[in-house]
């Protein structure tokens, strides 16, 4: 009876130490993930701040380039619109 209760004890000494190296190497892997994920956010940051840039120089070329098309548009619109208002007085004027 006595060796049995002497192999739980060592076995149980075994186990509890195993579980402390376990812990040490667990410890050490956080640790080292932690540092890699904050590695990667600030690097995210940076690139964060230049996709912001490039959003906002392509919304600001977006814009003008709107503005630009909208003009030749409505230009483009009176032109014609002057030609058929012309076209039209010349019909009335050749019907009295």
């Amino acid at each position: 009876m006595d060796y049995l209760l002497i192999l739980l004890v060592v076995f149980g000494i075994i186990l509890i130490i195993s579980l402390i190296i376990l812990i040490v190497r667990l410890n050490f892997t956080v640790s080292k993930i932690d540092y890699l994920l904050d590695d990667i956010s600030k690097k995210l940051n940076t690139v964060n701040h230049a996709f912001e840039v490039v959003d906002k120089v392509t919304d600001s070329v977006s814009l003008i380039s709107d503005r630009m098309v909208d003009a030749i548009v409505s230009f483009l619109a009176n032109l014609f619109s002057k030609r058929k208002r012309k076209a039209e007085k010349a019909d009335e004027e050749e019907e009295f």
